[in-house]
Order: C-alpha cells, then sequence, then structure tokens
C-alpha cells in the first residue's frame, strides 16, 4: 500500500521528497532518474521546487517512491485531471465546486467521508426513478 511522506506538511515536498528517497528507499539521485525515465537535473530541479512534475511523471514517481498520488498531487499544487473537469462540466458546478472546496478545504478525512455519503445520498434522490419491466 503507498505510503505518505513523513515529515511536516509545511516542508517543501521536494525536501520530503529527497529525504525520503535517500533516507527510506536509500536510492542515489542518478538511480532514481534512471528508474523514472529523467535526467538526474530535471529530478534535482523537481526535489528544489525549480520544477513540477507533469502528469504522467507525477504518477511515475507515486510508484517509484511508493507514496500515495494524492500525497505528490497536494505537495506540487496538481489536481486531478477528472477535478478540473468536474468542475467545469456545467454553469452551476464551474460557480459552486470552488465554493465547495474552499469551505470544505480544512476538513478531517473522517468529515470528507461523511461528506461523500451525503453527497451520493443527495445524488441517488435527484435521479428520476428507474423504469420497471421496460415500461414507462
Amino acid at each position: 500500500m503507498p505510503k505518505r511522506l513523513p515529515g511536516n506538511q509545511k516542508q517543501p515536498i521536494g525536501d520530503r521528497l529527497r529525504a525520503h528517497r535517500v533516507d527510506v528507499l536509500g536510492k542515489g539521485l542518478r538511480e532514481m532518474a534512471k528508474r523514472l525515465d529523467v535526467s538526474p537535473p530535471h529530478l534535482t530541479d523537481i526535489e528544489y521546487g525549480r520544477r513540477t512534475p507533469s502528469e504522467d511523471l507525477l504518477l511515475r514517481m507515486a510508484k517509484a517512491y511508493d507514496l500515495d498520488e494524492s500525497e505528490l498531487r497536494a505537495g506540487f499544487g496538481r489536481p486531478d485531471a477528472d477535478v478540473a473537469g468536474l468542475a467545469s462540466g456545467s454553469p452551476t458546478a464551474a460557480a459552486k465546486a470552488p465554493v465547495f472546496l474552499r469551505t470544505a478545504k480544512d476538513l478531517s478525512p473522517e468529515a470528507w467521508d461523511k461528506l461523500i455519503k451525503q453527497a451520493e445520498q443527495l445524488s441517488q434522490k435527484s435521479q428520476p426513478p428507474k423504469k420497471q419491466g421496460g415500461k414507462p
């Protein structure tokens, strides 16, 4: 199961990645860069906060570092592509999603789970009833 990065969440993601690569994985910069199929200077730039990984590289990093993808997304400020698509899927979503996310940003994981269940219940209630036996 992918892990969370240790250390202070306020510490830059690159510093935490570098510490994880060296202290936990025991890998050198060149070895990890080769595993990620990037140049060592490219990985150095990411670890020092001078570059942000592409979507594809972020996914490869999550696997190579054995880290939860959400940890990297949060650290690099790169939301999942679904978030942008869903938030801009309709005028209502484009207006309400940012407000919703700003309001909910500091919720605990448990509170997020509860909120997701509530949203699922609301979504089910707003869908038209299924037709029985193929007749309207």
